[in-house]
This record gives C-alpha cells, structure tokens and sequence, in this order.
C-alpha cells in the first residue's frame, strides 16, 4: 500500500462529524454521572421505599431516543411556575378570608429608571405593610400576593393585592403614615415606597387581576427584567393554602404518588424523598448535556392515583365496594 492510500484511508476511517461525537462522548459522561446520582441515592434510601420505576428499554435505540427526549426551555419555565405558583396563592389568600373582608390592588412606580431599583425593594415594602398591619391589628401576619411587570418604557413595577379584615384601609404606600402604641404616643413613619409613585384601589377581582399582568410575561421577555429581580410572590397562606400549592408545583410523577399533606422535598441528586417516611421517587428523566435543557426519560414511574387537581388520601373504608383513594380540593 503506498504512503498516499495509507493516508487516505486514515482520513476516511471516521466519517462521523466532529460534533456528533462530542455530542455522544458528552451524553455518555452525562448518563454515567446521573447513574452514579442514583446508586448513591438507592444506597442512602431505605430498604422497601423507594417507588418502582420502569426504564425506557424497548424499541431500537434511535426511536426511543427520539420519542423519550423532551426539551425545556429555562425561561418559559420559570413564566410556567410563575402562573401556577401565583395563580393558586391568590386563589387560597381569597378564600382564606371572610365575606366581608375589605381587598385593596396597589401599584408600585419607580420615578427613575432601572438604574434605581434594588432587589430588596420589594421586600422592604413588605417588611413596612406588615408593620403597619401589626400597628393596627397585633398581628404582623399579612394575606398579600404581588407580581412585576415591565412598564412601556423598560421599567420593572409592581402589582399587588393586599387581603384585609373590614375597615381596614392601607395607607397610600408613597405617603408618610402614623403609629399609635398601646401608650398613645404617635409616631410618624416613613412612606413604604419611597422610590416614587404608587396608586391604591379597592378590587374586586384580585385573582384575574394578578393573572392579567402574569399573562403579560412571557418567555420572550422574562430576561428583560433586570438581573436578579423576583418576579412574583405571596404571603400569609394558610397550612392548607401552602400544602395545595407545593403540591400544584410538583413534577406529574410526584402529583401521582402524594397528597397534599405528604412532605416531598427535592432530593439530592434529583428526585423528590419524603422527609417524613423516607420514600424515594426517582426522576423519570436524565440531562443529555447542553445546559440542563435536553433530557431523556429513563423510568416510568407507576401512579398511584391519576390525579385531575390537588386530593387527600381518605381514610380507608371496610365493606365498600365504591370507595375511592381520595378526595379533591376545591
């Protein structure tokens, strides 16, 4: 063989382009890394907790990696908790109170630009309501949910829906407001939101006012707002209230598998343990690489239960043949 036919086969020996195989080389040490995660977590769990899962092994390798890869974008993630999150604490918050309780929306307006806001912004304003609340009422525990929003010129503002017992009117949040203590010595305060405008109305509809400015956040603009800014929030949720939305914001192999009164918290390494009997559930699918944007299913885990919204287990039943696993909360 000459010199120049050695060489010529040397180039032809790997056809495959250079990308693709740093692609493989990557999913391989990604698989490798998650499988070594699981062996550790199998190891620590108890024996006889951990859920049964099923791995994707049917089919040839092409097709079950076409049909078991999903990809998620990070942004339209963080927009997709944002509404589930907010939109069932505001529905909580407003069934938490009485007929009569007195609902207040408040806009929050910087006078500046961007330049101006400060992440612990919101949270001092938060801070002073719950003052003021205490000042009126002892109790510093406040029912509030709030969302932000870009203004048309590029500045980031706040929406909030503040839930009070009758009579009580909160003070115009850019305005100066006074305390009495038990004593009756009064002391003025400072305005909540000393970092411009703001503007208060009473609402009748605080859930569909929250949900119009969330709808208004999108993936396309969620990274506009500026770096290290929350996006949305509540307070004051009742044990019920906090149960139903931890539960809402559970992955559907974790909502098939617990109550809203079963403590699931993420695991490390992925996956959700039960603090309280120690059960294991395994994440049904494994980063391929990329950013933890590309992930593959390796499990299917069994449902206990297929769930259309947040239940509790009922009591078991003796003697009945209709008696269902659990009931829903409405």
């Amino acid at each position: 063989m000459s010199a120049a036919a050695a060489v010529s086969n040397l180039v032809h020996f790997d056809t495959t382009p250079r990308m693709v195989r740093a692609a493989h080389a990557s999913h391989a040490r990604s698989c490798a890394q998650f499988a070594a995660r699981r062996t550790e977590q199998e190891a620590r769990s108890a024996s006889g907790l951990v859920s049964v899962s099923t791995t994707c092994r049917s089919g040839s390798a092409v097709i079950d990696w076409a049909a078991n890869t999903i990809t998620i974008d990070p942004k339209q993630a963080r927009v997709t908790r944002l509404r589930k999150g907010l939109g069932i604490a505001a529905k909580q918050l407003h069934n938490q109170g009485p007929k009569n309780q007195q609902i207040w929306m408040q806009t929050l307006t910087y006078a500046g630009d961007n330049r101006q806001w400060k992440p612990e912004h919101i949270s001092r304003y938060l801070d002073a309501l719950r003052k003021w609340h205490y000042s009126r009422t002892g109790s510093a525990k406040v029912r509030y949910a709030w969302v932000a929003e870009l203004q048309q010129r590029g500045v980031i503002h706040y929406h909030v829906i503040v839930w009070l017992s009758a009579a009580l009117t909160p003070p115009k949040p850019d305005t100066p407001w006074r305390r009495t203590d038990k004593r009756g010595n009064v002391t003025h305060e400072p305005a909540m939101w000393p970092h411009g405008m703001s503007n208060r109305m009473r609402s009748t509809a605080p859930v569909a006012y929250l949900m119009k400015y969330a709808s208004k956040i999108e993936s396309k603009n969620v990274g506009t707002f500026p770096h290290g800014a929350r996006i949305h929030g509540a307070g004051g949720l009742d044990e019920s209230g906090r149960c139903i939305r931890r539960w809402v914001l559970w992955p559907a192999y974790v909502q098939g598998n617990a109550a809203v009164s079963d403590r699931f918290k993420p695991a490390p390494g992925g996956g959700f343990i039960n603090h309280e009997t120690g059960e294991l559930l395994l994440s049904e699918f494994a980063p391929t690489g990329g950013g933890f944007q590309s992930f593959i299913r390796i499990r299917t885990t069994p449902r206990r239960i297929d769930p259309s919204g947040p239940f509790s287990w009922l009591p078991e039943h003796q003697n009945t043949a209709d008696a269902g696993p659990a009931e829903y909360l409405h």
